[in-house]
């Protein structure tokens, strides 16, 4: 055929500079409407795979589906009609219906071909692990942002993880926790029997440091040190997550059997199941510390004293100490000018997402509807009142005294002390039904109680942005109509009133309007945004795919009350994004791939650095951003990283 010797379409259907770019910002070798719409489940390979030589884009070509013919074959301004297999490596013209020479047309179609055998070898070669090697700055920091100053080279290992089975929102997470610095260092200082804590209780307890000896770490806690370990010693990977994952499914046996499951609830129950094991260590290593006494050996001042050390001593544990803040809600009443704050910890912030559709006559805003957000408590993606029309209840339930079992003496007094508050996480539990009046001048001056740490953030017309959905989160709110507020201070007033005009008659509950505000009250060292795609839709639950935008480094300043703990007003306080849990494909069928950012550890300085704005500080932090999906390890731009559909976010303190 005169086709085998040259081909009229070469000139028109091949262009390498497209090829090399689209190669550089998509998986190798994988379909791309296959992982759009995950027919592939866990990794499973979408037959041959097929290259368009005008855009690069990869198409699978085996498959029912046919998704390189459909490319080839739809409208495009310019001629698509030229492919090569990443398989045999042969090209082919659509419009010719013939093989292709590489050696009798044009140079450009031997040059790609070349380009793309060169890649493949790159891209089989770390698949599984990869070293990513790192010029850390100098010593100056000041020095390193000139440019001056030796540079020092760092050879960090990058290691994929083994799938047991439909695990892959598992092995998300574990590859952006393997990455968090923090969790490393604090978790490595704890693993051993004989651990000594220091806790220093608060002034008015007139108590002295109590230094305490931890016993062995629990099964969970012990099987996490070691796998985080295996993650970052030399050797190849692809590590196993086994015997972690199977101790987690000791904790939570609804993760056994090896179905797909969400990865926010995964990590809410990893994380908890720790928190609770370290727990109950350090209850034991201060019962240990007053010869183990019970219930009934105990005397008041003993009790007194183990009561004010716990209440300290359980919030030193390594869980709280990197992912666990505050949030508070702030209402006030229009009516009496009344203001109740409720306080409540959390371990990850959850964000819905706002959709580009018209609102049906009669549906509530999101905002009008409920404040969602992942408290410490929250176990899955179910919405959680803070408050409901017509009263004021807390914030979460607890479910954490599933894990809080404890045997013989040591279960005794452990019980009895967490009545007396011994289980306090940080920030004080509100019973249900009560709100915790706020002591300072907030309370006393309602035209402060609703003051960020800084100006508010005003977003753009139609923003979709993690930005624009933590204005939504913090915005205020008016509460009335059906959501009118239960007044205790105006039905209080009111009942007063009524017992001077009238002895038989009780008041009637006072609803009035009112506004609330929710914001950051204490920032975390680690900040975990989750975007809620997936929601209820009648009886059905939905994903929305809707692209949200994540800046590198975030100003969460905004977003927290003036009163917020160890922050300045008026200061940026500046988090930088290293980690991404991305959800591809659908509710029916769907992948869990990480994003992680590779550098070295922060150094801890005494004081933050004074930052003046987070763009003056975006070469602060080097690192080079990594795609990893099980055992597949990719190098990645930035441009793709900030293209990913994020499900959660990990962002870091920037120090």
């Amino acid at each position: 055929s005169i086709y085998w010797l040259t081909c009229q379409h070469v000139s028109r259907a091949v262009d390498l500079n497209s090829v090399k770019k689209a190669v550089t910002q998509s998986l190798w070798s994988v379909c791309a409407e296959c992982l759009k719409e995950r027919t592939p489940f866990e990794g499973e390979p979408s037959g041959d795979v097929l290259i368009c030589l005008r855009c690069g884009f990869q198409g699978c070509n085996q498959s029912e589906a046919q998704h390189s013919t459909k490319h080839q074959l739809a409208q495009h301004p310019e001629s698509h009609c030229i492919s090569i297999s990443l398989s045999s490596w042969k090209a082919w013209c659509l419009e010719c219906n013939e093989e292709l020479s590489t050696h009798c047309n044009k140079k450009v179609l031997a040059q790609t071909l070349d380009f793309l055998q060169k890649h493949s070898v790159k891209a089989a070669s770390a698949t599984s692990s990869k070293v990513i090697r790192l010029r850390e700055e100098p010593e100056d920091s000041a020095d390193a942002l000139r440019g001056r100053g030796p540079a020092i080279s760092t050879l960090i290992p990058v290691k994929g993880i083994n799938n047991l089975g439909n695990t892959c929102f598992f092995n998300a997470v574990m590859q952006n926790l393997s990455q968090t610095h923090l969790l490393n260092e604090l978790i490595a200082e704890v693993k051993e029997k004989g651990h000594k804590l220091k806790i220093c209780p608060s002034p008015e307890t007139n108590l002295g440091p109590l230094t305490i000896t931890l016993p062995s770490p629990e099964p969970l806690t012990s099987a996490m040190f070691l796998f985080l370990h295996s993650m970052k010693e030399a050797g190849k990977g692809p590590v196993s997550p086994k015997v972690v994952f199977n101790q987690l499914c000791h904790k939570a046996p609804r993760f056994k059997g090896y179905q797909q499951q969400d990865s926010q609830e995964l990590l809410h129950y990893l994380l908890d199941s720790m928190r609770m094991e370290e727990t109950k260590r350090i209850k034991a290593g201060i019962l240990k510390a007053f010869n183990n006494p019970t219930e009934k050996t105990a005397d008041e001042e003993t009790k007194r004293q183990v009561k004010a050390y716990g209440k300290e001593g359980v919030k030193m544990n390594f869980v709280d100490r990197i992912f666990v803040g505050e949030l508070t809600n702030t209402i006030m009443c229009e009516e009496c000018a009344h203001i109740s704050t409720v306080k409540e910890a959390f371990i990850d912030i959850s964000l819905p997402i706002i959709e580009e559709r018209v609102r049906q006559k009669g549906e509530r805003t999101v905002r009008s509807r409920l404040f969602e957000f992942a408290g410490w408590m929250q176990w899955s993606p179910t919405v959680m009142r803070c408050c409901p029309p017509h009263s004021l209840t807390s914030i979460g339930t607890s479910r954490s005294q599933e894990f809080s079992r404890q045997a013989g003496a040591v279960e005794q007094l452990v019980s009895t002390v967490s009545r007396m508050g011994l289980s306090h996480t940080s920030g004080e539990r509100i019973p249900a039904g009560v709100c915790c009046e706020e002591q300072g001048d907030t309370a006393r001056q309602p035209q402060g109680a609703f003051q960020a740490l800084s100006h508010s953030y005003m977003p753009c017309s139609k923003e979709c942005s993690v930005q624009s959905c933590l204005h939504q989160f913090t915005s205020v709110e008016l509460l009335m109509g059906n959501n009118k507020l239960l007044c205790e201070n105006c039905t209080e007033r009111r009942q007063k009133q009524l017992k001077r005009s009238t002895a038989d008659k009780r008041a009637e509950k006072v609803y009035t309007s009112a506004r609330k505000q929710m914001l950051i009250s204490a920032l975390p060292p680690v900040v975990i945004l989750h975007l809620k795609r997936f929601h209820q839709a009648g009886m059905n639950l939905r994903k929305v795919n809707r692209h949200v935008d994540f800046p590198l480094i975030l100003d969460l300043a905004p977003f927290c009350s003036a009163s917020c703990k160890n922050m300045v007003a008026g200061e940026h306080v500046l988090y930088i994004l290293y980690g991404i849990v991305e959800h591809s494909g659908s509710m029916r069928g769907g992948h869990y791939a990480a994003y992680v950012r590779i550098r070295a550890p922060q150094r801890r300085p005494e004081q933050r650095r004074n930052m003046s704005g987070p763009k003056e500080c975006s070469t602060a932090m080097p690192g080079q951003w990594v795609y990893v999906s099980d055992t597949s390890v990719q190098v990645v731009p930035e441009s793709r990283v900030l293209s990913a559909q994020a499900y959660l976010l990990f962002y870091e303190e920037l120090l």
